[in-house]
């Protein structure tokens, strides 16, 4: 894994099983080489790595154990969103 970013369009719910050892992190070194488990192989590992799942589901749900280990954006605004928001900020000030 070199240092460039991915971004993997429309993923569905169910996330391959093989993409938890990068959402956990799940990183080891061997002969001072930092590398990670993908699949079946060990790749050299690069800390500048990033990884971005984006879905067209309006509310996606994946399972608890995968949610715990991202941090999840939902950059879904309805107009009634907006206003309970806008009401929740008028009366925190």
């Amino acid at each position: 894994m070199t240092g460039k970013t991915v971004l993997l369009e429309d993923v569905s719910q169910h996330l391959d099983p093989s993409l938890d050892s990068l959402f956990t992190k799940a990183i080891y070194s061997e002969d001072g080489i930092e590398k990670i488990k993908f699949g079946d192989n060990s790749v050299p590992y690069d800390r500048n790595f990033k990884l971005y799942l984006s879905t067209k589901l309006a509310n996606p749900h994946f399972l608890p154990e995968t949610c715990i280990k991202l941090a999840i954006v939902n950059f879904t605004v309805t107009q009634d969103g907006l206003e309970e928001q806008m009401l929740v900020d008028v009366v925190n000030n």
